[in-house]
């Protein structure tokens, strides 16, 4: 059963990692522009989105409340960088290059704390679940006594004449079945 808290902090967090989801990271780039300032940044919006979008496919059902307001506020903080950096226009501003550096550079370096805080969110997600994989130790067996048995039937079959390896081969085929 939930709590009000619980719901509520779901639902900021359900907002914050839909709208950030909308964003793409050409767009905050402005790479429709000819002269943009913010094309240095791609790959650091593109970490970014990526780290919110794996926490968005994530179980988050376990996650207690405090921390998911912890998430969302951090969520929060990184749609209202982008926000600006989504709005960000030349006019009034005495180093428009320098101003994009920072929003950049604010980007950049909130990545590692807040990756710090959602790794433990991210280990473990939903749509896939651990496939623990077993070695296949038994087929390999069967097809080494196999082999072993059917040397065996040719070299008895040899010796003991060739009346018995057509039962033999016989025997060999039936069992592998």
């Amino acid at each position: 059963m939930t709590t009000p808290s619980e719901r509520e902090a779901h639902q900021r967090l359900s907002v914050c990692l839909a709208r950030l989801a909308a964003f793409t990271p050409a767009d905050l780039a402005h790479m429709d522009r000819k002269r943009s300032n913010f094309r240095k940044g791609l790959p650091h919006f593109e970490r970014t989105l990526s780290l919110f979008r794996q926490v968005a496919h994530s179980n988050l059902r376990d996650v207690p409340p405090d921390y998911l307001n912890v998430v969302a506020d951090d969520a929060e903080k990184t749609l209202a960088q982008f926000r600006e950096i989504l709005s960000f226009t030349d006019e009034g501003v005495e180093d428009p290059k320098e101003a994009s550096t920072a929003m950049i550079s604010a980007v950049r370096d909130a990545y590692e704390p807040i990756y710090e805080k959602l790794s433990p969110i991210i280990k473990a997600p939903v749509n896939e679940p651990e496939v623990v994989r077993k070695p296949k130790r038994g087929f390999a067996l069967a097809i080494g006594v196999a082999i072993v048995v059917l040397a065996a039937a040719i070299v008895g079959s040899h010796f003991a004449g060739y009346h018995y390896a057509p039962y033999l081969a016989d025997k060999m085929v039936s069992a592998l079945r």
